[in-house]
């Protein structure tokens, strides 16, 4: 008769994985800022994964470890293909809010806030899916996972295809110009034509290829620890990304704001704040779903299985699939693929 595996995660106080998540993610996303992208995201994954193990799953097999940590770090990674600055400059851009009076552009505000919450809840909504699913002790085998990759980049044209079409802003002054029903990237319609450049988005295809896999994960597998991390991570980047940027926006618009105190003495990088806080919020939020669900942490994996842990992942198809991986880490480094 199997039995489960005990994490012995029951008596870790909330405050625990809330604190040091948050702390771990807003160090992480500071760090991202300095490199960007895909790359730099994963050091935030890297370092919430890894705080979120030691505090819930210390005690799961280290080969298990080790596989969850590298779904966590590549998962934060896909976010950083989303397009946002100009989502961003939505909200605070000076030139943007200085064409109306008084100074506040409150519907581009409102529409930049919205297009943060959106990118922010896919970016980490995914983050939480994946993480979930190396958690939960769902076998899932490679031959599985290759073809879910697959489905998930069919869905991603699909949705980009079908969301973030049809985008043809050049040249500015054609009369056939068109952008996408739901656009949240600066456009003509908050600025002079003349001083914009629209930027591709495709959060439309990152949203459909993660509603594949949370549909995957939880119809098909009944992975409950997958799916509801992933509604904690859509909430986590919901509210992390507007929250994060409020700090930056404050600082723009308003008047006078940090000229007293210590904040004259200080160095600021307020785009960094915003990564910072953005960072915070989002790991204060997972590390308090995953304490909420840890008695489903390692819930599917038994104990017998651990007697062969790489029976469904050979070692020579893991080393090729690390090879894989950094290649394109380094061609999207250093080369530039259309």
């Amino acid at each position: 008769m199997s039995t489960e595996l005990s994490l012995d995660n029951h008596d870790i106080p909330w405050w625990k994985p809330v604190l040091f998540t948050a702390l771990a993610g807003g160090m992480g996303w500071g760090i991202r800022g300095q490199y960007g992208h895909e790359n730099g995201a994963m050091i935030a994954g890297a370092l919430v994964t890894l705080t979120l193990c030691f505090l819930l799953a210390r005690k799961m097999p280290i080969q298990h470890q080790v596989r969850t940590i590298a779904l966590g770090i590549i998962a934060m990674g896909w976010g950083g293909s989303m397009s946002y600055g100009e989502t961003v400059g939505l909200t605070h851009d000076t030139n943007l809010h200085q064409l109306v009076e008084g100074g506040v552009n409150w519907a581009a505000m409102r529409w930049g806030m919205i297009g943060l919450g959106l990118k922010g809840g896919i970016w980490i909504s995914f983050f939480g899916l994946m993480l979930g699913m190396g958690l939960s002790g769902n076998r899932y085998t490679l031959r599985e996972m290759i073809a879910l990759m697959f489905a998930a980049l069919g869905a991603y044209y699909i949705g980009i295809n079908s969301l973030n079409h049809p985008f043809n802003p050049f040249p500015l002054d054609s009369p056939d110009r068109a952008l996408p029903f739901l656009y949240f990237s600066d456009h003509w319609q908050w600025e002079p034509i003349s001083q914009i450049k629209p930027r591709y988005e495709n959060w439309g295809g990152m949203l459909l290829a993660l509603a594949l896999v949370f549909v995957y994960a939880g119809w098909w597998r009944k992975d409950k620890l997958a799916i509801n991390m992933a509604l904690w991570g859509l909430l986590a980047g919901g509210l992390g990304f507007p929250g994060g940027q409020c700090v930056q926006v404050y600082h723009q618009i308003v008047d006078g704001s940090f000229t007293f105190g210590i904040w004259p003495y200080l160095s600021m990088n307020w785009w960094n704040a915003m990564e910072c806080t953005f960072g915070s919020i989002m790991g204060a939020v997972i590390g308090l779903g995953f304490w909420v669900n840890r008695a489903k942490i390692g819930a599917l994996y038994k104990a017998e299985e651990h007697q062969s842990p790489r029976d469904y992942i050979p070692i020579p198809a893991e080393v090729f699939l690390v090879a894989l991986h950094l290649t394109l880490i380094g061609c999207l480094e250093f080369y530039y693929i259309e």
